[in-house]
């Protein structure tokens, strides 16, 4: 028994940042091996023309079967804005690939190589970027949705709630962020409350510490309105490092604004990395969001 909680606690150790690899570089993680399934498309293509090159790409991927307008699935790793990169779910790309979408994973800037709120400026950027390649891509721009996990889950809130002229850049600027859908599993949603709760967040400056319209400026749940894309959250009611709070204040305001399609599954005892655990318990959730984003724009 001991054996098994020192081997969970090693593994939430690592997901989330908190354990460093001596022999990566700071702020990401150990170059992988893609191994594409037979009969995907796999390309990695440029959204950003900055440094550091890591932080300017996405991972595309979808069936080589002539059907010009898929749906699209991006996803957006985590690691608490301080590690991890495209690489680190590219098991998901393939898998929603397989199924008739156009999977999409997007690498950012971490925190070490840009402070906030450069990591929400590249998300919003990148999903400019890839409506502009409708035509070279096989997408239907009308039909996107976003998964996010932990840090990546916030991003995928600030994508879909944050106002589009908000946190804008001048790249592909004459296109929009808009989503059909957003799925976000362990989502730190409202950053006043944390730094309330917690003190000092470690991801922020001294300066956006001590501010708290700053971190009102980059909580998704500032952002709540009416007529928001669909939003499917699942959360532990035992994570440690998102508390429940995030979840349960998020889906308070969206009550208080009459929000009528915000989905929360909460899951008992989960921890922080619950998803990845209990897959039979996650896929109706995951398979909802799936259809909805699938489902053609009338």
């Amino acid at each position: 028994m001991m054996y098994k909680r020192y081997i969970t606690i090693l593994l939430l150790l690592l997901c989330t940042g908190y354990i460093s690899n001596a022999q990566q570089k700071k702020g990401r993680s150990p170059k992988k091996e893609i191994n594409v399934p037979e009969g995907l498309t796999y390309e990695v293509l440029t959204y950003r023309e900055s440094t550091p090159k890591r932080a300017t790409q996405m991972a595309v991927s979808y069936r080589d079967d002539g059907i010009k307008d898929k749906p699209v699935i991006v996803f957006i790793h985590g690691g608490g804005w301080a590690k991890g990169d495209k690489d680190d779910v590219m098991y998901q790309v393939f898998n929603v690939a397989k199924r008739g979408f156009v999977g999409v994973s997007i690498s950012y800037r971490l925190i070490s190589e840009a402070p906030f709120p450069a990591c929400i400026e590249d998300v919003k950027q990148a999903i400019r970027f890839l409506k502009s390649k409708e035509g070279e891509l096989p997408i239907d721009v009308a039909r996107i949705g976003v998964w996010g996990y932990s840090a990546g889950a916030h991003l995928a809130l600030m994508i879909g709630l944050s106002p589009d002229e908000l946190f804008k850049t001048d790249e592909y600027s004459a296109y929009n962020t808009n989503v059909k859908a957003i799925m976000v599993v362990s989502a730190p949603t409202d950053f006043v409350t944390r730094r309330e709760k917690q003190g000092a967040l470690a991801f922020f400056t001294k300066e956006q510490n001590n501010s708290e319209s700053f971190q009102e400026s980059v909580s998704p749940l500032s952002y709540i309105h009416q007529s928001q894309p669909s939003i499917y959250m699942l959360h532990g009611t035992a994570d440690p490092l998102v508390k429940p709070f995030h979840y349960k204040n998020f889906e308070a305001v969206c009550k208080e604004k009459g929000v009528d399609n915000f989905e929360l599954f909460e899951f008992e005892e989960g921890g922080h990395m619950f998803y990845f655990k209990r897959n039979k318990e996650t896929k109706p959730a995951f398979n909802a969001f799936l259809q909805e984003v699938n489902e053609t724009v009338q």
